[in-house]
């Protein structure tokens, strides 16, 4: 028995060392620009907007060691209280700064009682959807809100991304928000994913000790 754990140990513990080795090092979050992007938006009516002051796209810039990008939506007559089934459009005007590309872009709901509706449209310089697109619409928690989560072929700096896509509230009747709460950040994804195989395979070895203990 002693032997057969050590071949485990061996076999479990190579397999952990070749994923490391090939997903390369751990990213973070994507916003490299931070201190010089807005981060509260008015409700323009029935809906917010992503934008320059003059309705042109925002740069952002995707750094591998950067924070998410928390956008605060709000209300300039006071709190918002929504009727559950409420929808709210929103709109986003993007432009990929130097010097990475992108290959996907995050839109976490922070705020429960929301999620994104099916209807979501992203284009690249306003013409066409990026090539490869999927979209993944996740549903929220209890805690926390549904997330959209875009990915394609890479994008190079200069492209704009136009955005279009609903929120709706799903919560209960009479709750007042100061502000929705989103998070957003583009990153490039697979570390994290190697990490969860990892510990997936100690699990199981760990279960299979035990059963022939």
């Amino acid at each position: 028995m002693k032997t057969r754990g050590v071949i485990r140990t061996v076999v479990c513990g190579s397999m952990a060392a070749v994923l490391l080795a090939t997903a390369g090092p751990a990213v973070a979050q994507g916003v490299g620009n931070l201190p010089a992007l807005p981060v509260s938006f008015p409700n323009l009516g029935g809906g917010w907007m992503v934008a320059d002051p003059n309705g042109g796209s925002i740069p952002v810039v995707r750094d591998p060691n950067g924070p998410k990008w928390v956008k605060q939506f709000f209300d300039p007559s006071g709190v918002i209280v929504p009727v559950p089934g409420q929808v709210f459009t929103v709109t986003e005007r993007l432009l990929i700064a130097p010097q990475l590309d992108w290959s996907d872009w995050h839109e976490e709901i922070l705020t429960p009682g929301w999620e994104w509706t099916t209807q979501v449209l992203i284009l690249e310089n306003v013409t066409q959807p990026p090539a490869g697109l999927t979209i993944n619409n996740i549903p929220g928690t209890p805690t926390h809100g549904g997330t959209l989560e875009f990915y394609f072929n890479p994008l190079s700096p200069g492209t704009l991304l136009d955005i279009r896509k609903e929120l709706v509230y799903t919560g209960p009747q009479g709750v007042a928000f100061p502000y929705i709460e989103i998070a957003q950040y583009p990153t490039p994804e697979p570390a994290g994913l190697s990490l969860l195989v990892v510990g997936g395979l100690l699990t199981m070895y760990r279960r299979r000790r035990g059963l022939t203990a």
